[in-house]
């Protein structure tokens, strides 16, 4: 019996010692990987990665030799831009909780005269599922709007498809969520998140920014143009989203452990927040600032990043991440000194064209052939060159991985294109 005993003992000690060293190797990796992503300037930020409840990853990395301005600390409050969302998410399920509405309730109950209000549910608004376009048309010329302006424009907006048929990231589709926490909620809108969510799960360093007032340890954002960091503007510090929150690594993580914890919001109803793939993902991002939450019920894996600067092939580094947490091949990021070919005219002819994005029908890019090189022209009428790497690839700049791809379409025997930018891959249509 005590040789058996002893047996379940070295067995249960080597299954830790093997599973420590697998989280040691993790931790590497990671680690690894977000290095060199800062030495070649494609990150500035905090990152937090759990797996199984255990932290493998939190740290700061800054690029140095560039600006102190630039640098942060692990303490730092960054603009969070539309990760907001992810409160926006909870503030609604709180209101259902509290049977002040219901997740089947059509828009035109909140706002009635909103056309094709009655085929839309707030569910599929929270899912982006709602028709509504990504941006309301013409919203840069805007320098400010208010809440029911916004609403205004949004009525005028037309569905890109039956409610409820597809998914189309829509931030049309979170400001009426706004709108109707505002309008059901006692106190409105700013103070019911800061009192159901900050104050409930203690995120004492999340809040509304606010120019006026100053902000302890509140970061700046830098942009890189041309190789050089430039501080973004004042404008778009000041930009008016479905809140305009700051936050820090610390208080997102205490927010993703929290959600499902039943102490703010009833475990059966915050479930709703994940979809049916189980998974809340969402970026944010602005001139100046990058964000990133991300936790999935099924792998038990959670990865959040907040950065001051744009210059990060999100989509790229988002997926590498996952990949090193599951075990599946990953590129480490490296210098790219892309190299440009010659193509002959009747090639780039191909190439040209008006192409709108997907993701948002309002931005339409323009490909034209001038003499023997390819140009995307933008509304200004500014040209900027687009240089061959391979028969159906073009780059702008040689060292990042961004560019154009056009691939032929069977259907239509023309050439999509799709618009690869900070890592993002934007599929377009054909006019």
């Amino acid at each position: 019996m005590k040789q058996l005993t002893t047996l379940i003992l070295l067995s249960l000690l080597s299954l830790g010692v093997l599973g420590q060293v697998k989280n040691d190797n993790l931790k590497s990796k990671l680690d690894e990987y977000f290095t060199a992503l800062t030495n070649l300037k494609n990150f500035n930020g905090n990152v937090i990665i759990s797996k199984h409840g255990q932290i493998l990853l939190d740290k700061t990395y800054n690029i140095t030799g560039v600006t102190d301005s630039l640098k942060i600390t692990r303490d730092s409050k960054f603009i969070i831009a539309s990760v907001s969302k992810v409160f926006i998410k909870f503030s609604i399920l709180k209101l259902v909780e509290q049977k002040k509405i219901q997740i089947t309730d059509h828009l035109n109950k909140f706002i009635p005269d909103f056309p094709n209000g009655g085929n839309i549910t707030i569910e599929q608004l929270i899912h982006h599922q709602s028709g509504l376009p990504r941006e309301l048309t013409n919203k840069d010329a805007y320098d400010s709007l208010s809440l029911s302006k916004v609403i205004e424009l949004a009525k005028l907006e037309k569905l890109q498809f039956e409610p409820g048929t597809q998914t189309l990231y829509s931030n049309v589709g979170y400001f009426l969520l706004h709108y109707i926490i505002d309008k059901t909620s006692s106190n409105g809108y700013l103070a019911f998140i800061q009192n159901e969510i900050f104050n409930k799960m203690k995120l004492n360093n999340t809040l509304e920014y606010n120019s006026t007032k100053s902000v302890p340890k509140f970061t700046y954002g830098f942009d890189n143009e041309n190789g050089k960091f430039i501080p973004t503007s004042k404008e778009n510090i000041n930009k008016f989203e479905t809140g305009n929150y700051l936050s820090t690594i610390s208080d997102l993580y205490s927010f993703s452990q929290q959600i499902l914890s039943g102490q703010a919001l009833k475990k059966s109803i915050a479930i709703e927040m994940f979809g049916q793939d189980s998974i809340l993902v969402q970026a944010g991002g602005r001139p100046g600032y990058r964000a990133y939450f991300y936790k999935n019920l099924k792998t038990d894996i959670t990865f959040i990043f907040v950065s001051n600067y744009t210059d990060i092939p999100i989509q790229e580094a988002t997926a590498d991440i996952i990949n090193i947490l599951e075990n599946k091949p990953y590129e480490v990021p490296h210098k790219i000194n892309r190299k440009e070919i010659q193509l002959s005219t009747d090639i780039l002819k191909k190439y040209t064209g008006k192409f709108t994005l997907e993701a948002d029908m309002t931005q339409t890019i323009t490909i034209q052939l001038i003499g023997n090189k390819l140009y995307n022209l933008d509304t200004n009428g500014e040209k900027t060159e687009l240089h061959p790497d391979s028969e159906n690839t073009f780059f702008e700049s040689p060292t990042t991985k961004d560019g154009y791809i056009f691939m032929l379409n069977q259907q239509t025997n023309q050439y999509d294109l799709t618009i690869i930018s900070t890592g993002l891959k934007l599929k377009t249509k054909r006019q």
